[in-house]
């Protein structure tokens, strides 16, 4: 129980205190965003209110999501977020996806369930178009996932040499290609997306490099193309019985 002169020293403490007990007894459950961040924020910012500074966050970025994956620049033009805030607020995210990230790949991304949840996850926080590649074993372990580019005017004519680079580097013979689109209501390829993934399909396959899947990501939404891109209909990915995730989709037909 904290003491008159620990209180009188800091007059948020009581408010802490309740605020941890409510945390420790059923998580965040039953927390409204910004507890959750006026929580986190106790752990950076030691006596002053926190609640201000939350809500503002989350008047700033939307959301809790979008505070956690927002640049620690653009956190600490918030008023209240200094440093040592915005580097807490997006280390906490990075753990947290961190450790997903390392859990799915503990096992081969042999299944289009898990192949999807990891490339969503992958992408959160990172800038939209950013390109990727997965680096497999012969198992369908994953060896490495490298960024190609995070750059929005890199040209298609440089996956080809970029894959290439990657793969002899690592010495693997599969790997699986990724990009992140813009939010849209329906996720769908363009035609030079499937132009390219064809064309990296067939010219990767002359040097020995199966290009097993390419995925379009959009938050966690993700769509296979390579099997449009090559006028094929079941993914290596699904297993018997189990529809494709966009098959409602205008271009998988």
């Amino acid at each position: 129980m904290p003491s008159d002169k620990t209180a009188k020293e800091n007059p948020h403490v009581h408010h802490r205190k309740r605020l941890t007990a409510r945390y420790e007894r059923s998580g965040f459950d039953d927390f409204e965003e910004h507890n959750i961040l006026e929580l986190l924020l106790f752990y950076a910012i030691p006596r002053a209110d926190t609640n201000p500074t939350a809500h503002a966050l989350i008047d700033r970025f939307g959301s809790l999501y979008g505070v956690l994956t927002s640049p620690q620049s653009e956190l600490t033009a918030v008023r209240g977020v200094g440093p040592a805030s915005a580097s807490l607020l997006r280390s906490v995210f990075d753990a947290g996806r961190e450790a997903m990230l390392r859990r799915l790949t503990a096992d081969p991304l042999d299944r289009y369930e898990r192949l999807t949840l990891y490339a969503a996850h992958w992408f959160a926080g990172k800038p939209e178009e950013t390109v990727a590649l997965l680096l497999l074993e012969d198992d369908s372990r994953l060896h490495e996932a490298v960024t190609l580019s995070d750059d929005p005017l890199f040209l298609p004519a440089s996956y080809l040499d970029a894959i290439r680079e990657a793969a002899h580097a690592a010495g693997c013979r599969r790997c699986i290609l990724m990009h992140s689109h813009a939010p849209e209501p329906v996720l769908r390829p363009s035609p030079e997306d499937l132009v390219l993934t064809a064309r990296l399909w067939e010219e990767l396959a002359q040097d020995g490099i199966a290009l097993t899947e390419h995925l379009i990501v959009s938050g966690f939404d993700c769509l296979p193309i390579l099997d449009r891109s090559l006028g094929r209909s079941v993914s290596p990915y699904l297993h018997p019985g189990q529809k494709p995730l966009a098959e409602d989709n205008e271009f998988w037909l």
